[in-house]
């Protein structure tokens, strides 16, 4: 097969799919590995396709498909910056970092975005309406799946779930477990499918309150032996200085300033990396912090007419670099980035 015929296929496979590697275009036209390699490597000097990810997690999508430039995304935290970040966390022994002296810089920290990237991300909107249009009901069906599967294996992932994402699209398409995973670990999974129906069902996240917050948080924690309601006790964060507030008064007290922060901002875009951060800073639940402040993020979102993000395509270490940056140095730029590549590739695949 001829670099032509190969290219082509991979572009059809794109415009059905999203995004592709490099075994699944081995696959795909029969070709080496090295060949794939070098017919990706063509592929971007062209501008044709862009890449995502590193290592063997890269994949590329077509850059017609981009919401976001590099260049945008690259603005937001330079590489220069991002060395700082690595530099700073090779430090095992940081000094701890408290809530009651960091609060103030977290709430007023700057979740803006250019206009550049914010005009852009406002004209989304009528591209995901002009693509739903141009599917067929199959296709719109088989996408709303591929995002319930993503996004639940993804989130869970990043708490620790071992199920894969075979495994996971099993249990949530035949309610089949998984061999050798506790019941748990199901239920995570599960918990997500049944909170995306929810916000889909609820639809109207526009404005915030705290009813909505914990019926949410409920749902995601159903059936795994967490507390609902706020805590009354201090936590640990796993490899971070940050120690969160331990007084379920002032929990309450800071979480209606977040709420009221979140609801005066102006987009959507703002107010979704906003409540991503300020919920899972302050940590107001015993457990389903994160999950939490991701699936509102979500909500958000879709009550505006975007798509939502699994961050299927952020590399575990990275998510939890950005938030764990957030919570030490009230640096919202990091999580930033990776929101806007998660939106690039969001607008691919659903």
């Amino acid at each position: 097969m001829e670099f032509n015929e190969r290219k082509q296929k991979i572009i059809n496979y794109l415009k059905t799919y999203g995004l592709i590697s490099n075994n699944e275009a081995q696959s795909l036209t029969n070709a080496h590995r090295n060949t794939t390699a070098s017919d990706f490597k063509k592929l971007t000097e062209e501008k044709i396709l862009i890449s995502i990810g590193k290592g063997k997690g890269t994949k590329y999508q077509l850059s017609e498909n981009l919401i976001f430039s590099n260049e945008d995304i690259i603005s937001i935290f330079e590489n220069k910056e991002k060395r700082k970040l690595e530099q700073y966390f090779k430090n095992r022994n940081r000094k701890k970092i408290f809530f009651n002296t960091t609060s103030d810089a977290a709430i007023n920290a700057n979740f803006t975005f250019s206009d550049i990237i914010t005009d852009k991300f406002a004209k989304l909107k009528d591209r995901i309406e002009e693509t739903r249009k141009s599917l067929s009901n199959a296709e719109r069906k088989r996408k709303k799946e591929k995002l319930v599967i993503d996004l639940s294996w993804a989130s869970s992932n990043i708490e620790g779930n071992t199920y894969s994402i075979l495994e996971t699209e099993t249990l949530i398409k035949f309610n089949e477990t998984a061999k050798g995973k506790s019941f748990k670990e199901a239920q995570m999974i599960l918990n997500h499918k049944s909170t995306i129906e929810f916000i889909r069902e609820e639809a109207n996240f526009q404005n915030l309150n705290k009813h909505k917050v914990l019926e949410l948080h409920q749902i995601l924690t159903r059936n795994l032996d967490v507390n609902t309601g706020f805590r009354e006790h201090l936590v640990a964060i796993s490899n971070s200085s940050f120690v969160p507030c331990d007084n379920k008064f002032q929990i309450i007290s800071f979480f209606d300033n977040i709420l009221k922060k979140i609801n005066n901002l102006k987009t959507p875009l703002e107010k979704t990396v906003a409540v991503n951060l300020l919920i899972a800073y302050l940590q107001p639940f015993s457990d389903g912090n994160k999950r939490t402040s991701r699936m509102l993020g979500n909500a958000i979102l879709l009550s505006y007419g975007f798509l939502p993000i699994s961050f299927l395509h952020t590399p575990k270490e990275d998510y939890i670099k950005a938030i764990l940056y957030f919570y030490e140095k009230q640096n919202p730029n990091y999580f930033k980035q990776l929101f806007l590549n998660e939106l690039n590739s969001s607008f691919s695949l659903y």
